[in-house]
């Protein structure tokens, strides 16, 4: 049985934000001191969600004429409905668009892509974890108007989740009470193997690991855009006034 607090269960991710933030603590602590070189005792301290223990993807219709309606987020903050918009067309973790900087997010190109990396003071999961999204659909009309990332939300994953989910809820924007944020990155998963898109490219899209041999170095960013707009979402125009 897993540990309740309050009456709630507490699951892997609970306890990974949880161990995030000793990171954090640990890490800057030393940091206090000059030591930012010291190896983080904390780094590898993940939890895995136990079997059977799986979040909903959202149904593409509920997406679509509910999340993706005009007005359907005007009363959670621009930055904050921005940053889900990204969510819903890239597949990413909140805490790595959260913590996009400038220079992770590359718009004067053909192709514009944002870029997962660490970076000094910033982990991410796993090296599968770093990689090159295309932007497409709402997700490059959000980017667009966030050019310089998410300064409110920048190392503030932990408690922008639950805002997140809270606001959704409230204007019952969530089918059930199983979806949570998470569920947006299931989502993209799934409509990425419904579309016939390579094992291998949703591998590298999503951050996942695997044992596949790397040849084709995940394709061209034009060949990964190609492959993102079979499945981006159609939005009407208001969406972005």
């Amino acid at each position: 049985m897993r540990p309740k607090l309050g009456g709630a269960p507490l699951g892997a991710n609970s306890a990974n934000r949880d161990t995030g933030n000793v990171r954090k603590l640990y890490r800057e602590y030393y940091a206090y001191f000059g030591d930012e070189e010291r190896p983080n005792s904390f780094r590898k301290l993940y939890f895995k969600r136990l079997p059977g223990v799986e979040f909903p993807p959202f149904a593409d219709d509920w997406v679509r004429e509910k999340i993706l309606k005009p007005g359907a987020l005007d009363h959670m903050r621009r930055d904050a409905a921005n940053l889900l918009y990204v969510l819903i067309e890239t597949g990413c973790r909140t805490s790595e668009i959260a913590n996009l900087v400038s220079s992770d997010i590359i718009l004067s190109t053909d192709i514009p892509y944002i870029r997962i990396r660490p970076r000094r003071g910033r982990e991410i999961k796993s090296a599968a974890s770093v990689r090159d999204i295309p932007l497409v659909g709402v997700a490059l009309e959000a980017m667009k108007r966030m050019p310089k990332g998410f300064p409110r939300c920048r190392d503030n994953a932990d408690k922008l989740s639950p805002y997140l989910l809270k606001a959704l809820r409230e204007c019952e924007l969530m089918p059930t009470e199983r979806h949570v944020i998470y569920s947006f990155r299931h989502s993209f998963e799934r409509r990425m193997l419904e579309a016939g898109i390579d094992y291998g490219l949703r591998c590298r899209l999503m951050g996942h690991a695997t044992e596949r041999p790397d040849y084709g170095g995940g394709g061209s960013m034009a060949f990964r855009r190609g492959q993102l707009l079979k499945i981006a979402h159609p939005f009407e125009p208001e969406l972005f006034p």
